[in-house]
């Protein structure tokens, strides 16, 4: 490593590494998707391997990252913003491969609503994922992409509270908890959208000031 990699950080610059830990989200979440959506068992067990692996990818990149902010002196963003973004990344990253987790212990089928809310967080982290491919070069786009993200964590609130609301008074209450559990995974990995969104809203404030 150079010298003035030391001072800069430009060697592997810390927006490549968020984009790299963004696209394994972006591929675990599409992940659980694939999986409730898979017709059989030997399919649904290779899904849930893949996702193993994918979230194994994802904390290699954010180990990455944290070697490379303690060797780094000068930082293109203030260093606990980048620790920040980094951890909810990881975070959404861990809650949905934890969602296929959930899926297999409960033994739960997966319902429309909690497809829609897949997809939705999907659409989420893409949004974070165009947000941090501006970052440092156009702050209004990245706002922008910002913003989406954090009008569809919103969505993904609604969608949990009306999932949970349309059980049937007849729902076992057993499985009516199972089910809950697995809406509250993806629930919390859109509050670290939420929380993503507006680390690199605080960003571009930083940077125009």
């Amino acid at each position: 490593m150079r010298w003035r990699d030391l001072l800069t950080g430009t060697h592997d610059s810390f927006p490549q590494l968020l984009s790299r830990q963004l696209e394994e989200a972006l591929l675990i979440v599409d992940s659980v998707f694939q999986y409730m959506v898979a017709p059989g068992e030997d399919q649904k067990e290779a899904i849930a391997q893949m996702a193993s692996d994918q979230e194994h990818r994802a904390d290699a990149v954010r180990k990455e990252l944290m070697d490379r902010l303690s060797q780094t002196f000068v930082t293109p963003f203030d260093r606990e913003d980048i620790n920040e973004l980094s951890r909810a990344i990881d975070d959404i990253a861990d809650y949905a491969e934890n969602t296929i987790k959930e899926i297999r212990l409960y033994e739960v089928d997966p319902d429309e609503a909690m497809k829609q809310m897949v997809r939705t967080l999907f659409e989420a982290v893409g949004c974070l994922a165009e947000a941090v491919a501006t970052l440092g070069q156009d702050g209004l786009a990245s706002n922008r992409h910002a913003l989406v993200a954090k009008s569809l964590e919103n969505k993904m609130e609604g969608l949990y509270r009306r999932a949970i609301a349309d059980f049937s008074s007849d729902t076992p209450v057993h499985y009516l908890i199972k089910m809950r559990e697995v809406y509250r995974h993806l629930s919390n990995a859109a509050d670290r959208v939420d929380l993503a969104a507006n680390v690199i809203n605080a960003i571009v404030v930083k940077k125009n000031l």
